[in-house]
């Protein structure tokens, strides 16, 4: 049996485990990191409507080992809703933000499991996404920052 430390990403914030936790197997590893995943998530539900969270596992003698997350995105799929406006950013700004995110999970994940090299042409072309999805947003924001304001 070893110890091995559970370090936290919420989707804002790393918390390094400083204690960590005994366990049997590699199986019991991998397990009770993805089982403190929805935990996680439910408690940082709140703060906003797309998250990404991640657990990474370190031995003892500090070597990362493992890595589970669990992306959370939600999205309003109309403007208004039985006569009211939705309470989230407009459809568009707010599926961009969620794609842009999501892209860039996708390369860390990538770059962290040392295929970035192997799947240059993959990765190329999802950080072509990113950056598109990024001007996207600039565009979209620039465009709402010209609208005249009601009230």
């Amino acid at each position: 049996m070893a110890r091995y430390f559970f370090d936290i990403h919420d989707g804002n914030e790393f918390t390094g485990d400083e204690d960590g936790e005994i366990c049997g197997s590699l199986s019991d590893v991998s397990d009770y990191a993805v089982s403190v995943l929805p935990d996680i998530a439910r408690e940082e539900l709140p703060n906003g409507p797309n998250r990404l969270f991640w657990i990474k596992v370190r031995d003892e003698d500090g070597a990362y080992i493992f890595r589970a997350s669990l992306a959370l995105a939600s999205a309003w799929l109309v403007e208004n809703a039985n006569g009211h406006p939705h309470p989230g950013e407009n459809l568009k700004l707010a599926a961009l933000r969620r794609t842009r995110d999501q892209v860039k999970a996708i390369r860390r994940d990538l770059a962290e499991d040392g295929l970035s090299a192997e799947m240059h042409e993959i990765d190329a072309l999802i950080g072509i996404a990113q950056t598109e999805a990024e001007r996207m947003i600039k565009s979209l924001l620039a465009a709402d920052a010209t609208l005249p304001r009601s009230g």
